[in-house]
């Protein structure tokens, strides 16, 4: 049996991994929302939950069977203090995280609310208007608070819940004696929510979301299954 302070590690590597990972997918998926710490802790609990379930499933499946919680908590410590065993639990912790992150920046959940919208024909978007409008932004005008006009291309916006801010490179402003649009002699321009009147979408980029890259290729797939013309297929021969 595991002493006063192995036993406190023991909670510890027991309740930590969870903890590495929701931190590293905020780090790595760089969310700017403010998220309760309470759904923050829920999601790390669950996380260290599923992190142990697959380090005491893969050391049954190679090592041996644990049977007993005395026997799980002597693992740490038997014959010494297993630090192979920590940086294992840790690597996993990372990779968790890193799925994670994944998950957030192709925008996993956006894409499973979409297939659930399509089969109930509703129509509902989480994000607001604002993020939702730039997502997929490659060229926007923007008209601002002074009746100026700006083209440029997308570099850049702030995230829901946040003022508004737009930063685009290649900035051109519309001349009025001219009528046409000149540099404005720098790479990019950063317009903040007091100076955007209304931003309009130019054009939009040719990444195409997750979902429909996934339906093209499942397409793409099944074309090739299908049998090809049996007459060029069917070899010929004089009998």
């Amino acid at each position: 049996m595991a002493s006063l302070p192995g036993s406190a590690i023991f909670y510890a590597v027991l309740i930590a991994p969870g903890f590495v990972a929701v931190m590293t997918a905020v780090s790595l998926a760089a969310i700017e929302d403010d998220i309760k710490q309470f759904v923050l802790l829920i999601w790390s609990l669950v996380s260290s939950l599923l992190i142990d379930a697959l380090f005491i499933g893969a050391y049954q499946q190679f090592v041996e069977p644990i049977t007993s919680f005395a026997q799980f908590q002597s693992i740490l410590f038997d014959p010494a203090f297993r630090i192979d065993y920590i940086l294992t639990i840790f690597a996993v912790s990372l990779f968790v995280g890193v799925l994670y992150a994944a998950a957030i920046l192709i925008d996993l959940p956006g894409i499973l609310r979409g297939i659930l919208q399509s089969k109930m024909q509703i129509s509902y978007s989480r994000r607001q208007p604002w993020e939702d409008y730039l997502k997929h932004a490659d060229q926007v005008m923007i008209k601002t608070s002074d009746d100026q006009l700006y083209i440029g291309d997308v570099s850049g916006w702030s995230r829901a819940g946040r003022n508004r801010e737009l930063r685009i490179s290649d900035p051109h402003r519309y001349n009025e004696n001219n009528k046409e649009f000149e540099s404005v002699g720098g790479p990019e321009q950063l317009f903040l929510d007091a100076d955007i009147q209304r931003v309009t979408v130019l054009k939009k980029d040719q990444i195409l979301p997750i979902r429909e890259r996934v339906k093209q290729r499942v397409v793409a797939w099944r074309q090739q299954l299908k049998p090809g013309d049996s007459e060029a297929l069917e070899p010929t021969g004089d009998d």
